[in-house]
């Protein structure tokens, strides 16, 4: 007895979007703003670092089947992190379909993936058996350009506003508690190429700093410990959102959910919380090390 085979069924494939197409790809995720914020600044990102280094390394734009004009869905690895979104919605596999085609073995932090993309993350994870390094919660909170102009940022006396170095990223990197094998790589290449600043003291010393993160959000948000509850942290929230504001961008950062200090300074500047992301990082399963290229 024979079987008969649909000869119109189709094996999903990864394809990969070049980076000629990305800017269309981008530009899906402009309407219903700001409720696609985060797919269009991710890949907004990676079009500008593209342009600053055409050669850029470990970078890579995938679609399911070469539908992504059709569905808006992408994974992008990006070295050792693993960026996600569709607008196929929740109840759609597409997203999931994707996932499951890339290699996991040798690790991946998932990075920014919105609550509504949790299930086909978690299901893709659950059946390769792969196990979790860590998987937290953040909150998203958001503000608009309109708002953001409106802030006021106030020195104290002697303190000044500068972007980030290379070496204030050494600093950065020691006493960042998600510090990792390749983190000082990722700050450094942060302060290169994406919007930060960093607030220093009469002496010159560095002591709050804000970078802006792959997907959009604000992160390492942090003030030295020897300069803590002193406003310091607000001072560089404050100064980020209104330089993003003279980019003509809104702002928004991810507060981890047991960071209560953190979620009240953003709710006292005026941020509203509209979204939940996870940070979620897989252990691999071949040796493998990231190095700083």
């Amino acid at each position: 007895m024979s079987t008969a085979v649909d000869a119109t069924a189709t094996v999903d494939t990864l394809t990969v979007i070049p980076p000629e197409n990305w800017p269309e790809l981008r530009d899906l995720y402009v309407a219903n703003w700001p409720v696609n914020l985060v797919a269009y600044h991710t890949v907004d990102n990676f079009i500008q670092w593209h342009r600053k280094d055409p050669g850029i390394k470990h970078l890579t734009f995938y679609s399911l089947n070469g539908d992504w004009r059709k569905d808006g869905t992408y994974v992008i690895v990006d070295r050792y992190q693993l960026f996600l979104y569709t607008l196929a919605g929740t109840s759609s596999d597409v997203l999931q379909r994707a996932l499951h085609l890339l290699d996991w073995s040798q690790g991946f932090k998932v990075s920014s993936f919105l609550a509504r993309h949790r299930n086909a993350v978690i299901n893709v994870i659950d059946s390769k058996g792969l196990r979790k390094e860590y998987d937290s919660c953040t909150y998203l909170y958001y503000m608009s350009k309109e708002e953001s102009t409106k802030l006021k940022v106030e020195l104290p006396e002697g303190f000044r506003l500068a972007d980030l170095t290379a070496d204030d990223a050494v600093k950065v990197d020691a006493v960042w508690p998600n510090r990792h094998t390749g983190s000082l790589f990722f700050l450094q290449r942060l302060a290169a190429w994406n919007p930060n600043v960093g607030l220093y003291n009469a002496c010159g010393e560095l002591v709050a700093w804000c970078f802006r993160l792959q997907a959009g959000p604000l992160g390492a948000l942090q003030v030295d410990e020897k300069h803590l509850k002193k406003g310091y942290g607000s001072i560089v929230t404050v100064a980020m959102a209104k330089k993003l504001a003279d980019l003509n961008q809104d702002c928004f950062g991810l507060v981890n959910n047991s960071n209560i200090p953190s979620k009240r300074m953003f709710e006292k500047l005026g941020f509203r919380h509209t979204d939940f992301a996870y940070w979620l990082r897989t252990y691999p399963t071949i040796p493998c090390h990231w190095n700083d290229d």
